[in-house]
């Protein structure tokens, strides 16, 4: 999945969350505390991080000028010709990339792309749905099913052919994640914390006790990733019901993604990091700067 500017409220805006969805400027996390012990991959910075993705050992990234893949020696490349704003991003289930934002240098498309598909890891992208009309800035697509968080209207939307779409009403969240056995399970970040619904997005409680994350992903039914404003990192292992916290990255994240073989990557504002002990401990991955 990944991320994800979402217009939140004014109090999450004040925590950090909107500055570190948006990937304005801010204090480096770069050089954050993580218990790193490994040399990071060093090369070009990328202009604000809005997704990531794990396909075959190769990192995507989503950002302000296209879609990069940085391969497991540290390279990193344009995926495609197309440098759209993907404001947001995600890889779903069944292998397609799904994204969606702005054109940047492709001015005959209209200014929001609404659902984009690409079969090809993102060199070639398809328009499916809303072209013109929506803007998402966060998806996630799991079980047969897509959300999205419509960045105009403030709506979550959803879908089960990328199609036709049925609006959830407006819920004010920064990110959307769903259950990978269950699409009607799905657990979005506000400010109030995480807030799960298990009737397909109809109806969200509040989780108590559950600490207020700005990021999360679900790759297993019952193991449930969540990051703070500041960047503390929260796992819950009971479906998001209790959690309990891991490492400090040091400052606001702007993408997460759990790779198939548990590995999570995070971006930050001068680095992207990774932990392959269930967020314990992060290593540098690839920095710029």
């Amino acid at each position: 999945m990944t991320k994800r500017c979402a217009r939140l409220p004014a109090a999450i805006a004040a925590a950090g969350l909107l500055l570190a969805g948006c990937g304005d400027d801010g204090d480096s996390a770069g050089d954050a505390d993580t218990g790193a012990t490994a040399e990071a991959h060093v090369g070009e910075p990328f202009d604000h991080i809005h997704g990531l993705g794990m396909v075959d050992d190769v990192l995507y990234v989503a950002t302000h000028n296209g879609l990069f893949a940085v391969s497991p020696d540290g390279r990193a490349s344009a995926a495609s010709s197309d440098d759209h704003d993907f404001m947001g991003f995600t890889v779903a289930d069944t292998g397609e990339f799904l994204a969606s934002g702005h054109p940047n240098s492709r001015t005959d498309l209209p200014p929001n792309l609404g659902l984009l598909e690409s079969s090809d890891r993102g060199a070639t992208w398809n328009t499916l749905s809303l072209s013109g009309e929506v803007d998402f800035h966060t998806l996630d697509a799991k079980a047969g099913t897509v959300y999205g968080y419509d960045s105009g209207s403030g709506e979550l939307l959803t879908t089960t052919d990328r199609e036709t779409w049925t609006s959830l009403g407006q819920i004010p969240l920064a990110d959307v994640a769903i259950n990978p056995d269950d699409a009607a399970s799905v657990l979005v970040t506000t400010e109030q914390g995480p807030q799960l619904s298990t009737d397909g997005g109809r109806t969200f409680a509040v989780v108590e006790g559950a600490p207020v994350v700005m990021l999360a992903e679900w790759p297993h039914a019952d193991e449930v990733y969540g990051i703070a404003p500041d960047g503390a990192v929260h796992v819950s292992v009971d479906g998001g019901v209790t959690w309990e916290e891991r490492a400090g990255l040091g400052g606001p994240p702007q993408a997460m993604t759990v790779a198939h073989d548990g590995a999570i990557y995070v971006a930050l504002e001068g680095s992207i990091v990774a932990s392959s002990d269930g967020g314990e401990r992060f290593e540098p991955y690839y920095t710029w700067g």
